[in-house]
Formats: structure tokens, C-alpha cells, sequence
């Protein structure tokens, strides 16, 4: 376990669906995304044992069975959220209230004639306008019926008794049937604002729940996107909200499924004999300290995207040590992941030692000496001892 070691991880720690999302934040290190490699390419799954792949194809189920647990409880707290923002903001669906009818108001007889043909003129191009804004204004209204926030009926009374008003002339007839719509959109619009602020909310909620375990550069993200659609609720759809939902439910689940990871390195560093812990959480990667050496412990990371282990160990390691570690990463690759050494100490290491710690059937594994390439590579500053720890 010397020297700083890097190890792709080619299957088992990346999300199986939805690597769109993480693509954002994932470093350009020039492996597999484990999206593609499990699932699309059989090759990779060919390098698993027999107890690495059930054991994977169990982790997915579970995963599975968790997102769908996630998901119905999101939408029954959605359900409670818009129930309880409703019954404290009135009715469901808002009516308007027709205003009483009236004749169309003359001129005073005081007036000059000028005055009055400019007055009729005036009142004539008003009632051409809104006689053009109608269907517009219409279909407005309509959008509003057919998401059940006015009442159809008295929308529609409205909108007849304008237009009567309209082919009649009567200008202030219409204007007080328009006013009398406007009034009831408004109510409805402060009713939504009122919906999606308590949307908007709980997803603030479950962001800020999640936050620590987040790479700060997914988080900002997030929060920018809640941001946004809290300055622009009146564009808002229930879409828009799902959509943001998933990113967080995704990102949940990633962080799940790192720690997952984690715990099992964890586990196999502790069955070789090892005492092992999860040190926490740093920009989303899970950091694992294992006491390997005196007075030094060896430290892994699992990469929040779920494509890298990095092993950061003393110079030094004796046969002991390197048997050690390359049992431990066989145990955990049989827990359903598989890597591939990337590098020692800065270096790419040959193809021929990419394969160094993949698992092998517990049946085939035998106790390893002092097999590992590492004393022969050139950038290498690592000792192999011979007394063991």
C-alpha cells in the first residue's frame, strides 16, 4: 500500500442511468464511465467473478428499490405540501364576481359637439381593441380553467357578457367584466406564487439535507437553479419542479452509493485484518483511513463521481503490507466493482499491471507474497521490507 496509488473504477460505484448528470463534474481521467461499461459492455462485466457480479446485480436491485421509495415519498410530501398551501389560501377554484349591470354612460348635454363625436370616436377604438384582444384573452383564461384554478362557469359568463357589451357598444360594460376576470387572475396568481414558493421550499429542504455530502460545485449548481426558479415562479411548470426533483433524487443517490462503497472497503480492509473506519466526508468524496503502519495510517478516497480510488501510503511497505492490500482490493472488488490500477506515484503504470488487483474466485485465490510490480517501477521510491508490521 506505498506510494500514492490511483484506480479507476470501471464498473460498480458510477450511477447505472442518468450519467448526464454527473458527466458535469466527473474529471477528464480518461476511464470508462461505469454507466456505459456495466451495463452496455459485456467485456467488463467478463472480468467479474461469479460472486462480484450477483453481488452487483443485488446492489442494483436494492438501488432500485430505494430510488423507488425515494420517489413516492416525494410525491406524497409534494401532495401534502400543495394540500396545506391550498386550504389556507381559499377555494381551489376562484370565481369571479360579476359586477352589476349598467347602461352605457352619456354624454353631459353641456358638452360641445367636438367634445362629444371626439368622446364617441374614442369609445369606438376602444371597443374595436378589446373586441381584437378577446380571443387572446380567452385562451388565457381557458389555459387558467383547464389547470382547475378558476370556476368554468363564471369565467365564461364573464367573457359572454363582455362581448355582449362590446357588440353593444357599452365600453364601461365591458371594462367592469374585464376588470372583474382580472381581479379573479390575480387572486389565482397569488395563489400559485403561494404553491410554488412551498414547492420551491421543499426542495430547498432536500438540498440543504444533502448539502454535505455534495461536491461544492453540485450544490452551487443546485442552489442557483432554485434561485432561478424562485425569481421566475410565474414561468414555472409542475415539469420544471419534477425535473429539479430528479437532479436532487440522482445526486442522492450517488452520495448512497458512494458511501456504499465506502463501508464496503471498509469491510474488506477489517476481514484482512486491518483496522479500518470512514474518516467523513471532503467535497463529496468519502475519505477512509486504515491502520496499516506504526504510527502511519494508509488513506483512500472514493471519488464522488464513482470512477477513481485514491491510495495514499507511506514510502515504505514490506511483503506483508503489498499481500495485504492486494487481498483487501479483491474482496472488495468481489462486493461488485471492478478496477484497474491507473498509477503509482504520479506515473502510469505498464498494461500489464492494470489487472494487478482485480478479484479473482475465492476459490482460486491463494495468499500472495511479495508479488507486486511495484519495486521494479522506475519512479518509485518505496522500499519492499522484508519484516512485516
Amino acid at each position: 500500500m506505498s506510494g500514492s496509488k490511483v484506480m479507476s473504477v470501471a464498473a460498480g460505484a458510477a450511477p447505472s442511468t442518468g450519467a448526464a448528470v454527473l458527466a458535469a463534474i466527473a474529471p477528464a481521467v480518461g476511464v470508462i464511465l461505469a454507466t456505459g461499461a456495466v451495463v452496455g459492455a459485456a467485456g467488463t462485466i467478463a472480468h467479474l467473478g461469479v460472486k462480484a457480479v450477483q453481488s452487483y446485480q443485488d446492489r442494483l436491485r436494492r438501488e432500485r428499490e430505494a430510488a423507488e421509495r425515494r420517489e413516492r415519498d416525494i410525491q406524497q410530501r409534494i401532495a401534502q405540501v400543495r394540500a396545506r398551501v391550498r386550504s389556507s389560501s381559499g377555494p381551489a377554484r376562484v370565481s369571479v364576481s360579476l359586477p352589476p349591470q349598467t347602461k352605457s354612460s352619456a354624454i353631459g348635454s353641456q358638452a360641445s359637439d367636438n367634445t362629444i363625436k371626439a368622446a364617441a370616436m374614442d369609445a369606438r377604438r376602444q371597443v374595436a381593441t378589446l373586441r381584437s384582444r378577446l380571443p387572446q384573452v380567452r385562451s388565457e383564461y381557458e389555459a387558467l380553467i383547464s389547470q382547475d384554478l378558476l370556476d368554468a362557469q363564471t369565467v365564461r359568463d364573464a367573457l359572454q357578457l363582455t362581448e355582449v357589451a362590446l357588440n353593444a357598444g357599452n365600453l364601461s360594460q365591458a371594462q367592469a367584466h374585464l376588470q372583474a376576470l382580472d381581479d379573479a387572475r390575480m387572486q389565482v396568481m397569488q395563489q400559485l406564487k403561494s404553491d410554488w414558493q412551498a414547492q420551491i421550499d421543499y426542495l430547498h429542504e432536500r438540498l440543504q439535507l444533502l448539502r454535505d455530502r455534495l461536491p461544492a460545485s453540485v450544490s452551487d449548481r443546485l442552489q442557483r437553479a432554485l434561485d432561478d426558479a424562485g425569481s421566475n415562479w410565474q414561468q414555472l411548470t409542475d415539469g420544471d419542479l419534477q425535473v429539479l426533483h430528479q437532479e436532487i433524487s440522482e445526486f442522492e443517490a450517488q452520495a448512497d452509493r458512494i458511501w456504499s462503497a465506502a463501508e464496503n472497503l471498509v469491510n474488506s480492509w477489517t476481514e484482512v485484518g486491518y483496522v479500518a473506519r470512514i474518516a467523513g466526508i471532503d467535497g463529496g468524496d468519502v475519505a477512509i483511513e486504515v491502520e496499516t503502519h506504526e504510527g502511519v495510517n494508509t488513506q483512500m478516497r472514493v471519488q464522488f463521481d464513482g470512477q477513481q480510488i485514491d491510495l495514499f501510503g507511506p514510502p515504505e511497505e514490506t511483503n506483508y503490507c503489498a499481500a495485504r492490500t492486494r487481498e483487501a482490493m479483491q474482496i472488495f472488488q468481489e462486493q461488485g466493482y471492478y478496477l484497474e490500477w491507473e498509477s503509482l506515484d504520479g506515473e502510469p503504470v505498464p498494461e500489464e499491471w492494470r489487472q494487478f488487483y482485480s478479484a479473482v474466485s475465492p476459490e482460486a485465490r491463494e495468499p500472495v507474497a511479495a508479488t507486486a510490480p511495484g519495486p521494479g517501477h522506475k519512479s518509485s521510491t518505496r522500499r519492499l521490507e522484508t519484516q512485516a508490521y
